[in-house]
């Protein structure tokens, strides 16, 4: 049997064209993607876990970037329950204006958030004390005293004390004898007052509370029976929104109070910007929670600029066919921008401009989904792509091998 020379000079190059092909093909899989993926990790969402893991396996099934997750910082700790420990220590040392100092910045601080980290009784105890360093009311200061200004202007703290908790007593052995009088005779003024009903409405995902009381579902309206007339403080929390408080003036039988619409905790376009970029990606691609159990989830396309080029809203984002669909089509709108002209591409934010400061990457690797011969052969071949070059190789190298030996037999 003789080969041609021609036959062995084709088969040569094809086993150089499959190594060149396999080479780029490694190379490709191995540059970075265009598109940057984000997960936004909201403070205390239920679910966070579980979108985390339908993103993250989406985002591998369409081989994009290892997903990072982004922290949303939470809205600062309430300073008002440090402050009103303070405060206490320094009215029962009789240092009256250091105690005010402190017990100032919390009765503001309670007053514009509604209470919030204070429970009932501390609020009491906030504006109890409070009173007593306004009045500067030691242990000579006796129940008959004439009236002074201070003390004039300290009964409204008792009235407020006695708002929240009507029913407490006092313990004349802890506190001076004009304290104990001064708000003995708030009460009494308190329990004299009209009663109402105060009803709250708002966002079904939001929780309300009362006067530092337990938190409540909004969801159709809370309603507070049996108030008695003067001011009360409303709390309001919401995964996924910044807190909201007010300080309510109540005097009628029944007063409604509307909450507002809130900032939402979110990852800002220019942040998102900032990731993509540090990872040498043009776009990022945000999903990001949108507040409680069974929430929309947002999906949004931002190029490397900060401008937000296009978007998804996902009313179910754990089932995988609606996130995969979305991903697929962010994606593939992230490659057809990518393939205009550079001019109507925006231009990435200039050395000058103040860019934002990022955390270290957290980066999730995906979980890569293999497809079955059985299911896609075509899916499957590309998986194995540098398996199948290699065999191929190995059968052509030993066809070659073969004719050689034959002919020099």
């Amino acid at each position: 049997m003789r080969i041609s020379p021609r036959l062995v000079n084709l088969a040569l190059r094809a086993l150089v064209a499959l190594v060149a092909l396999a080479s780029r093909r490694a190379a490709a899989e191995g540059e970075v993607p265009l598109v940057h993926p984000l997960y936004v990790h909201l403070p205390d969402a239920p679910e966070n876990d579980t979108l985390q893991r339908a993103f993250t396996a989406a985002a591998g099934r369409y081989k994009l970037h290892p997903v990072e997750v982004v922290d949303v910082p939470a809205p600062p700790p309430a300073r008002a329950p440090d402050l009103l420990k303070i405060g206490i220590i320094n009215t029962l040392k009789l240092s009256f204006a250091d105690a005010l100092r402190d017990l100032d910045a919390a009765a503001a601080e309670a007053a514009a958030t509604g209470g919030a980290g204070l429970s009932t009784e501390q609020l009491s105890d906030l504006y109890l004390y409070r009173a007593m360093a306004t009045a500067r009311a030691d242990w000579k200061a006796a129940a008959a005293d004439p009236p002074t200004e201070a003390r004039a202007r300290a009964f409204a703290d008792y009235l407020r004390a006695a708002t929240v908790t009507p029913v407490r007593t006092l313990n004349p052995r802890e506190l001076p004898p004009q304290v104990v009088a001064d708000f003995e005779r708030a009460a009494a003024e308190i329990r004299q007052r009209p009663r109402g009903t105060l009803v709250v409405t708002g966002s079904a995902d939001a929780e309300v509370a009362l006067d530092g009381g337990a938190l409540m579902p909004v969801a159709g309206g809370v309603t507070f029976r049996d108030l008695a007339y003067g001011e009360h403080l409303v709390h309001v929390e919401e995964i996924g929104r910044l807190p909201w408080g007010a300080a309510v003036s109540f005097g009628q039988p029944s007063q409604d109070v509307e909450i507002p619409p809130r900032t939402a905790l979110a990852l800002d376009n220019a942040t998102a910007a900032a990731h993509a970029r540090r990872m040498g990606a043009k776009f990022a691609l945000v999903a990001e929670p949108k507040g409680g159990p069974g929430a929309p989830v947002a999906l949004r396309l931002v190029d490397e600029s900060g401008t937000e080029r296009d978007a998804a809203l996902l009313a179910n984002a754990r089932e995988p066919g609606p996130l995969d669909a979305a991903v697929m089509r962010l994606d593939e709108q992230a490659r057809r921008l990518a393939q205009k002209p550079e001019g109507d591409m925006p231009a990435p934010p200039t050395a000058t401009a103040p860019a934002p400061v990022l955390a270290p990457a957290v980066l999730l690797g995906p979980t890569p989904v293999k497809a079955r011969f059985s299911d896609d052969p075509a899916a499957w071949a590309r998986d194995h792509w540098p398996l199948l070059t290699a065999s191929g190789a190995l059968l052509l190298s030993a066809f070659l091998l073969g004719i050689a030996v034959a002919n020099d037999r």
